[in-house]
């Protein structure tokens, strides 16, 4: 029984051992996975990193390469499967690729995989390395060979290797080249010519594996061992076995610590400067299994990177493993938010919501314990350490805890302290939740009137003291107010606050700056102002500020921010501040988000502010994984700097080659998509990008961590697309060359078809006008002539009928009047009614003939104007001329007629009542239009009747104005008791004219 007890307490012992090592792993490496169910490559059976720095994968079914973003598949030129790779090796020339079904070949620093070399053994390909002098060696199922850069060459008994079968090869530091047979370990010296055997034999050796100093370890499947060999002097060797089971790769960290994967025990760590202590008691190995994060059990490759970090393929993903520059401190389980303070001494406090009060310093560490969630802590120099909860105000006091005061209010634990701040005289300010501000001075509790009625802004959520002893209590929705000399001062929207919430407070020599919900604002000349941020989600409900040197012995000269937010904590570099607060465009910022992200549990308060600093310059940090440090001043693990690449140009869906540049769109895109990327496996999370399209953006966009730009509908232009990436120490990386590429002009905008497209557009104006103009011509011409006929038609049958009649009445009456004597009454009656008939049979002709016109149609309107003259029985002493300017051309029926009773009025209006002696009738004949001038120099007419278009009673002039009407000619008539009158009337010549008048005829009329 007491065996069993025995056994047992060891077992329980072995598993807390066990548990400790795993939780210190946990604790210290900061793990990240991939694997199928994020839909990345799975079974990595192979891991190399080349020159560029790109990871590469080897798996079941093909070949991946890895940027710290994303796995591309590499497709072979000639399109044939890759197969299982079983092997990789970066070497100076690119990467050596290895296959299950036997072969090897090299990928080029280009990326083009070169032709397969005869000479290599067949079979399976365990392992490839390149010695010292640039020659690759390749342990292959049917042999050990090496390529001297131009053929392969199988190694054999003339060489001293004397298996027929190779399984693993190795170069180590000092340029030992080891190979494992099928039943022995050989190695080959610097300058030796054949290999020599180590005496180490087994018929199992997967993985050689050296360190800096030139240690070599060899995993030992069949008989669960690791071998550690130690070369004494330049061909011995020593060696030591360890027990571990399953173990069949290996790899050893910059430590020297060797990390060993198993085939269903996951990952093992096994510390080699401890190696040599007493196996009883030791905690030399511990493990890192699917339990504790890791994708699989079964590791089937490892690799150490040039930054340092492990990288473990398994057959259900890939792994990274790092060490972690912010590791949480050491708290009790269960804790969720702390509240942090430094004392005077420069030690750190924590305060739990558990209850648990805590101190880290150089030289002591002490913990305390209090029945109540730690809601708020403050270092004063009054009363010490000041811890604030439901319970009431304690103080620490020596190396014990004195209860100051319970709250003004009924204790419960929804009665919370949201923040606490201790005046110069040492009163103690204290806001309670959902009770509002209560300072304690003279041992009693006195209550702070409220500063706005609304009920969001009953008590602080954050309070401070600047140097000068100026309190600050920051309140919901843009509140603030500050106490000084008894007196309250208050700040809001009209002094400019405009950032929500204001839960965070810095105050530096220069200006006091307050963050919030919505950013982050700094006081200057009585008003805040809003600081312009990038990437406005990541500086979202801040919650500490914290003020650091720029450089380490800077002083305050030139004071870095950094910033904690729900998002993570993020750096303000000093001389960034006030480029931008100058007028400067985007802030730059570093990020260490993917640590920093807060505990937020809507149940509790979170005890503010979440970050604080020590005197040693270091930084402390509440998150969601525990109280993290940050040193400001070290430098970045990251060795090398990011490489950046443009991996694609996408245009409405299709990729466009980049590979020479610069590059001609074939159409403008509606939609273009830019792909670029930083090569980083330490830190991608981090990396910020911004890019800028030179013709379109006029600054750098911020990008964060997307690593794609669109663009829609870009305008024909050249253009350069340049990127960079912010790194985590403030640093920006550019490509070596930019993107550049044209947007074409599309067809329908390109000069020659807009003077095309405008010159057919004219054309179709002016042929559609033409043909509108002939249209309207033909109408008008339509209704002159139907006009013309009518009159023709009533003039005929008055002359034929009426005229006839009235004539034949009148001969009758003749014939009575003749048969009456001559000297009667009646007779003489008869003679006078036949008199007055006559005159009207006369002036019914004179209607008729006005209704027929007086001229034939191919009768000159210059010979009917001549007779007029005689028709007026006009005085000799007038002198009457008629002219034509131009070649007579024959005019429509209706004009002639128009202005042929427009003249005659106009001349018979001179030649009765204007007492003119001179009278002239001009006709114009010209191709754009016909033009009647007739002109005396007579009394002319009464401006009365001028404007009412006649006198009344008589139609003359009124009838010259409807005759113009008639045909839409323009009539203009001026006269003056001076200068007489003149009556000009006009019609358009496509009008006027009969048939349209050509250029030949034109000519003959100008020359006429």
């Amino acid at each position: 029984m007491r065996t069993y007890v025995i056994l047992l307490l060891s077992l329980v012992l072995g598993c807390l051992a066990c548990s400790s090592a795993v939780a210190r792993i946990s604790n210290e490496m900061d793990h990240r996975r991939w694997t199928a169910s994020d839909r990345e490559p799975t079974a990595v059976g192979a891991l190399a990193q080349t020159v560029d720095g790109y990871l590469w994968l080897g798996t079941h079914d093909s070949l991946y390469r890895f940027d710290g973003f994303e796995f591309e598949k590499f497709e072979p030129a000639d399109g044939e499967p890759m197969g299982v790779v079983s092997a990789l090796a970066g070497t100076a020339e690119g990467l050596w690729v290895g296959f299950r079904i036997g072969g090897a070949r090299l990928i080029n620093a280009n990326g083009v995989m070169q032709p397969v070399e005869p000479g290599l053994p067949d079979g399976v390909v365990y392992s490839i390395a390149e010695d010292q002098q640039g020659q690759v060696w390749v342990a292959a199922d049917e042999g050990l060979a090496n390529h001297d850069g131009t053929a392969w060459r199988q190694i054999g008994q003339e060489m001293g290797f004397t298996g027929r079968h190779a399984r693993a090869v190795h170069v180590d530091a000092g340029g030992y080249i080891w190979a494992a047979s099928e039943e022995a370990l050989y190695m080959l010296p610097p300058g030796a010519s054949s290999f020599i055997g180590t005496g180490i034999r087994s018929p199992s050796i997967s993985e050689i594996a050296s360190s800096p100093s030139g240690d070599v370890w060899i995993t030992d499947r069949s008989r669960n061992r690791l071998l550690h060999v130690t070369k004494t002097g330049f061909a011995g060797v020593e060696f030591e076995e360890i027990p571990i089971s399953s173990a069949n790769s290996i790899v050893l960290d910059e430590q020297g610590d060797a990390w060993l994967g198993t085939l269903g025990a996951g990952l093992l760590y096994l510390a080699t400067g401890k190696i040599h202590e007493p196996t009883e008691g030791r905690d030399v190995i511990s493990s890192y299994t699917a339990r504790d994060g890791l994708s699989s059990n079964f590791v089937l490759s490892q690799l150490i990177d040039r930054d340092g970090n492990l990288w473990v393929g398994t057959d259900a993903g890939l792994d990274r493993l790092k060490r972690k520059d912010l590791a949480p401190l050491a708290l009790s389980t269960g804790v969720g938010s702390t509240a942090l303070a430094v004392d005077g001494e420069g030690s750190l406090w924590v305060g739990s919501d558990n209850g648990q009060l805590t101190s880290f310093g150089s030289a002591n560490y002490s913990t305390y314990e209090l029945d109540m969630p730690i809601n708020a802590l403050v270092n004063s120099e009054q009363h010490g350490l000041l811890i604030g909860g439901h319970q009431g105000v304690f103080s620490l006091s020596g190396d014990e805890l004195v209860h100051v005061a319970a709250l003004p209010i009924e204790s419960t634990p929804e009665s919370a302290v949201r923040t606490m701040v201790v005046g110069k005289n040492g009163d103690i300010w204290v806001s309670v939740n959902r009770a509002g501000l209560f300072v304690w001075a003279d041992q009693q509790w006195q209550p702070i009137g409220p500063f706005s009625d609304s009920e969001r802004q009953v008590m602080p959520v954050s309070a401070s003291r600047d140097p000068s002893g100026k309190l600050w209590f920051g309140y919901r929705d843009n509140l603030l107010v500050s106490f000084a000399e008894h007196k309250f001062e208050r700040w809001s929207y009209q002094e400019g606050l405009d950032i929500g919430h204001v839960t965070a407070m810095l105050h530096l020599p220069e200006r006091t700056w307050v963050g919030g919900q919505h950013g982050l604002a700094y006081l200057k000349d009585g008003r805040f102002h809003r600081l312009d941020l990038p990437a406005a989600g990541s500086f979202q409900n801040i919650y500490a500020l914290v003020a650091v040197p720029a450089e380490k012995s800077a002083g305050e000269s030139g004071m870095d921010i950094w910033v904690h937010s729900r998002g993570g904590i993020f750096k303000l570099p000093a001389a960034e501040i006030d480029r931008v607060i100058a007028g400067g465009d985007t802030l730059l910022y570093s990020s260490h988000d993917h640590i920093g992200r807060l505990p937020m549990d809507p149940h509790k308060v979170l005890p503010l502010p979440t970050g604080v600093s020590t005197p040693g310059g270091l930084l402390w940090f509440a998150t969601g994984h525990g109280v993290i440090r940050v040193d400001p001043h070290k430098p970045s693990d990251m060795t090398h700097p990011p490489v950046i690449t443009i991996q694609a140009l996408t245009a409405d869906g299709v990729d466009i080659d980049i590979s020479a540049t610069p590059i001609r769109l074939s159409a403008p895109p509606q939609r273009l998509v830019i792909n670029y990327s930083a090569l980083n496996l330490t830190a991608p999370e981090t990396m910020r990008f911004q890019y800028r399209l030179n013709g379109h953006d006029s600054e750098w966009v911020d990008a964060g961590r997307s690593r794609q730009a669109v663009f829609s509908r870009l305008r024909a232009d050249n253009y350069e697309f340049h990127v960079r990436v912010l790194d985590e120490t403030g640093q920006f990386h550019h490509p070596k060359e930019a993107l550049i590429f044209n947007v074409p002009q599309v067809f329908y905008l390109r000069p020659w078809f807009l003077m095309l497209v405008s010159g057919a557009l004219l054309a179709l104006v002016f042929w559609i006008s033409r043909v509108y103009t002939q249209r309207e011509k033909a109408a008008l011409r339509t209704r002159l002539e139907e006009r013309f006929h009518e009159r023709e038609r009533i003039a005929r049958e008055l002359h034929d009928t009426l005229l006839q009649s009235v004539q034949g009445m009148m001969l009758s009456f003749q014939a009575v009047a003749d048969s009456l004597p001559e000297e009667s009454r009646a007779r003489h009656a008869m003679e006078r009614a036949l008199d007055r008939a006559d005159q009207v049979m006369a002036e019914g002709r004179d209607r008729i003939t006005g209704l027929r016109g007086e001229i034939s149609p191919a009768e000159d309107l210059a010979v009917a104007f001549q007779l007029l003259q005689q028709e007026a029985d006009a005085s000799v002493s007038v002198a009457y001329r008629v002219s034509n300017v131009g070649q007579p051309l024959p005019l429509g029926n209706e004009v002639r007629d128009v202005f042929y009773q427009v003249g005659r009025e106009a001349v018979f209006n001179a030649l009765r009542h204007a007492e003119a002696t001179q009278i002239s009738v001009s006709l114009t004949y010209a191709k754009d239009r016909f033009e009647m001038l007739v002109a005396d120099d007579g009394v002319g007419m009464d401006p009365r009747y001028q404007r009412m278009r006649g006198r009344p009673g008589h139609g003359g002039l009124r009838g010259i104005y409807e005759l113009a009407d008639r045909i839409e000619a323009t009539l203009m008539i001026v006269s003056s008791d001076q200068s007489g009158t003149r009556i000009r009337l006009s019609l358009p010549g496509a009008i006027a004219y009969e048939k349209a008048i050509d250029d030949k005829y034109n000519r003959s009329i100008k020359a006429g």
